[in-house]
């Protein structure tokens, strides 16, 4: 997390409000076909536009200018010769170690950096841009929007009154709603036949769509690490080859447009798997090397470090934490929250908690679901305010009070070197210098991550030969202390 303060907007109530007033069938642009719409054309560029910056004050765009103009110019090359040319198309790299990529309505695309690092060639970036696009161009977006039952809306709604309980309506509220939805294997297919259609316009090597499958493959055979999140809702990778390597041969095309050595030279130095400046964990110890701070979280808690805040639930979900930065002194972020429509205090005294100033406080509020008991600390490092909120169902409230106090009472300055120095692992590319196999290269060019993750990423096979001069991606660092 960063030291911004984030309260989300509920722009998928009010797209969901929007749809409910208007309806009918449309054309899609991409295939010709009928289609559900409920939504204009102006409206879905007018909610991308809105989520796309709700998205990248979440996840953070990758602070690496040059590489996020390279995927923009190629995504906008592939986009200017769809169907729909004139969308403000925006194609940028967000700052997520996961193998993932996903659209928004109207024109914005991302790609994490995590599936950055599994790329080889331009080809292959293009196929799954050409994918992103197809969801934009056949209006797939918009259609599982219209079609997209709202029974959780009790629940988002609910938390209308109280903004700062809404990181954990992330999965169904604004722009991450949209990340969430979950497309059917036709829509799925079809953008794998529109990406390809994309990408051979420009002379690309439709053997990148083949190769990009592959990846995928290589990812969910891994049974270590499960499916990737882009391909957890996509049709088997296996299918996915076998219909790219029909349409490759369909098509023809031989010699197009690889452009791998140009790929992988971009991609020198691209942050490797999590950001230990952003904050990290050391078992269920959270540590924050940039902002030195740490604290401790209920011993079997689910967890996971945003943008803009650090979340945890407990194993049964019936119980959450979440800390938030801001400006201001202890006592005016915690006026603040006790006097937002919805909650009532019920406690609150001044204090402190290794040695930093603090307000604590006990409250309630009333939902849909019932009543939500919860303590509250806000406290002072820094130029900074953190509020750590822990919360439950009034009947369930008693049974992990206990240890959300010590969570509370954890939060400490960090001031040991080895965790507030740390850096990130990195992909280094190198370049061969004779020929060898694989294992030879896995020895000659060491890596501080698994051997198979680095013959993954490169698409190597033990044993493989390798010609001299080849460029392959090797992973350095320490990545900060492990046990997260």
């Amino acid at each position: 997390m960063n030291g911004q303060v984030s309260l989300r907007r509920l722009h998928w109530i009010a797209a969901l409000a929007l749809i409910a007033s208007s309806g009918g069938c449309a054309t899609n642009p991409a295939t010709g076909g009928t289609m559900l719409s409920l939504v204009s054309e102006g409206q879905e560029v007018q909610m991308g536009q809105q989520y796309m910056a709700e998205v990248e004050r979440e996840q953070g765009v990758y602070a690496d200018p040059a590489l996020n103009a390279y995927v923009d110019s190629v995504g906008r090359a592939l986009a200017a010769v769809s169907e729909r040319p004139d969308l403000p198309w925006s194609f940028r790299v967000v700052d997520d170690p996961v193998v993932n990529a996903f659209a928004l309505p109207g024109g914005p695309i991302y790609l994490a950096r995590g599936i950055m690092a599994h790329f080889n060639s331009e080809a292959e970036m293009a196929s799954v841009l050409g994918h992103e696009i197809g969801h934009v161009t056949a209006r797939h977006i918009v259609e599982q929007m219209s079609r997209q039952q709202i029974a959780q809306l009790g629940l988002i709604a609910s938390m209308i009154a109280v903004p700062d309980l809404m990181p954990y309506a992330q999965g169904i509220s604004g722009a991450l709603g949209i990340v969430f939805l979950k497309f059917g294997r036709d829509d799925e297919s079809q953008s794998d036949e529109l990406g390809f259609r994309y990408m051979t316009r420009l002379g690309y090597d439709p053997q990148g769509a083949v190769d990009m499958f592959e990846i995928l493959d290589r990812q969910s055979g891994d049974s270590g690490r499960g499916i990737p999140e882009w391909a957890s809702t996509h049709p088997d990778p296996g299918n996915r080859i076998a219909a790219a390597r029909q349409r490759h041969s369909a098509s023809g095309i031989s010699d197009g447009l690889v452009r791998r050595d140009e790929y992988l030279r971009r991609i020198d130095g691209l942050v490797w798997g999590e950001d230990p400046r952003e904050g990290y964990f050391i078992g269920q110890r959270f540590v924050h090397p940039e902002l030195e701070f740490q604290f401790t979280l209920p011993e079997g808690w689910l967890k996971r470090n945003s943008k803009t805040a650090v979340l945890a639930g407990s194993p049964e979900k019936d119980a959450m934490f979440q800390l938030t930065a801001g400006n201001g002194t202890p006592d005016q972020a915690a006026s603040a929250f006790f006097s937002r429509e919805g909650i009532q205090r019920t406690g609150q005294a001044r204090r402190t908690v290794n040695g930093l100033p603090a307000v604590v406080g006990t409250w309630s509020t009333s939902t849909q679901q019932g009543v939500i008991e919860g303590l509250a600390m806000f406290v002072q490092h820094g130029e900074l305010t953190y509020a750590m909120l822990g919360y439950a169902p009034a009947s369930r409230i008693g049974r992990y009070a206990a240890a959300l106090e010590r969570t509370l009472e954890s939060f400490a300055p960090m001031t040991d070197p080895a965790l507030t120095s740390v850096e990130p692992k990195r992909v280094e590319i190198v370049t061969v210098d004779r020929t060898m196999s694989a294992d030879e290269f896995l020895k000659s060019f060491p890596s501080t991550v698994e051997a198979e993750e680095v013959l993954r990423i490169n698409g190597l096979q033990p044993g493989e030969m390798i010609q001299a001069g080849t460029l392959l991606k090797r992973v350095t660092g320490s990545g900060g202390p492990s046990g997260g």
